[in-house]
């Protein structure tokens, strides 16, 4: 295990446990219903894995790719897909019926029997918007908290699909344990992205839930354009976590890489302590909103662990950096547009192949035959910040890191 930093970055190089199998619940036939279930909802299509090809030449590999989560049912990120795969597995649960069987269509017309059953989370914007959009789909009641400092632009989409929004005066983390003590009081169903002891199933669906973006990018890609290098960004790292467990399994050669903010990067310091309970403590500062999270998932941080080979803990001029590159790219490569939280990985994968990193590079074994995978995780969450980000140049690339 080492560690280094160059132009800002924070690296961890991690000690891989090969001789560790992936969890039995994320190996791919413990999921394979989930990309069935994603299939039944209204307007599900696959979003679109965008070919950089341009950037990829310049770069000097053989390819970068970027699978962009924002036209996801309209909702503008990932999230959705663990959300709707947990709240209607936990439904059919309590009305005792089969999900495989009925699919969500099957409960949209049962939506007379769910008035009564209300659900609650903590987020950050993503995961609470997608609780959101499946609690009105369903016609269940929905309470998201959010923490101190939350985009008012996070808020009103929230609102915006019927939910109850309060926005506390807490950090991510306390927030989480405020929303569990609501639910607990008030006999609200808890739709949390991680975990505590006692609070295991739910997380687990959650998570399950984010499988349908890996079987999609296995069947985009072509077996000559198998990723060597996969870029995951991370708060609690569930999704890092998903996206790992079942990318491994279609791409058992590539390395997987976790970001996260800088100044709020808990699971570079769990891998480094070798203490999946450690935590990053106060209120901080990042534009990475979604990703600001102080505490690792522990059904996922062991995973991370034992199977990431990199950890980097990125400034938020590399989301930012991201940002601008996603709608301002090479000349012939396609545009789109990247929040903060999304762009993060196509800003490290830029900066990695732009000859700032050169120390890195070659560390992460990054060649000429290299293939780079990112994911776009949400679209422009906060429009206000996109245009200081984009159209402004807030947060630019400093020239020299002293």
């Amino acid at each position: 295990m080492q560690k280094w930093q160059e132009y800002g970055l924070d690296f961890l190089a991690n000690d891989i446990d090969e001789a560790v199998p992936l969890p039995a619940w994320l190996q791919l036939d413990a999921v394979a219903a989930v990309p069935k279930f994603h299939a039944t909802m209204p307007n599900y299509a696959p979003t679109p894995l965008l070919r950089l090809e341009h950037l990829a030449v310049a770069g000097g590999v053989a390819g970068v790719y970027v699978k962009n989560e924002a036209p996801r049912f309209g909702l503008n990120a990932f999230k959705v897909l663990g959300s709707s795969y947990a709240v209607s597995q936990t439904l059919c649960q309590k009305l005792g019926l089969s999900l495989e069987e009925i699919g969500f269509a099957g409960l949209l017309r049962r939506r007379g029997q769910l008035h009564g059953l209300a659900l609650a989370t903590a987020t950050d914007g993503n995961h609470g918007r997608g609780v959101a959009w499946v609690a009105r789909e369903l016609g269940c009641p929905a309470h998201i908290f959010m923490p101190a400092g939350a985009e008012p632009e996070r808020q009103a989409a929230i609102r915006a699909l019927g939910a109850e929004v309060e926005v506390t005066d807490l950090c991510y983390d306390d927030t989480v344990a405020y929303a569990r003590a609501l639910a607990e009081k008030n006999g609200w169903t808890l739709v949390q992205d991680t975990a505590f002891p006692g609070y295991e199933d739910i997380p687990k669906l959650i998570i399950q839930g984010y499988a349908t973006m890996a079987a999609e990018i296995a069947a985009e890609l072509a077996p000559t354009e198998a990723p060597t290098h996969v870029f995951l960004q991370a708060g609690v790292g569930s999704m890092a976590g998903a996206m790992l467990a079942c990318l491994a399994q279609y791409f058992p050669a590539a390395r997987f890489i976790i970001l996260e903010p800088k100044n709020v990067a808990c699971c570079l310091k769990a891998a480094a302590e070798n203490n999946d309970a450690v935590s990053v403590s106060g209120k901080q500062e990042t534009i990475m909103a979604g990703l600001n999270c102080g505490t690792p998932c522990p059904l996922i941080m062991p995973l991370l662990r034992e199977k990431a080979a990199f950890f980097l803990g990125c400034p938020d001029y590399v989301a930012a950096h991201g940002m601008r590159l996603a709608c301002q790219p090479q000349a012939g490569d396609p545009a789109y547009v990247a929040g903060e939280s999304g762009a993060v990985g196509l800003g490290a994968t830029a900066l990695l192949i732009s000859g700032r990193l050169p120390q890195s590079r070659e560390r992460l074994g990054i060649d000429a035959a290299s293939r780079l995978l990112s994911l776009n995780t949400e679209g422009s969450m906060a429009p206000k910040i996109w245009r200081q980000v984009v159209e402004e140049n807030a947060c630019p690339l400093p020239e020299v890191i002293c």
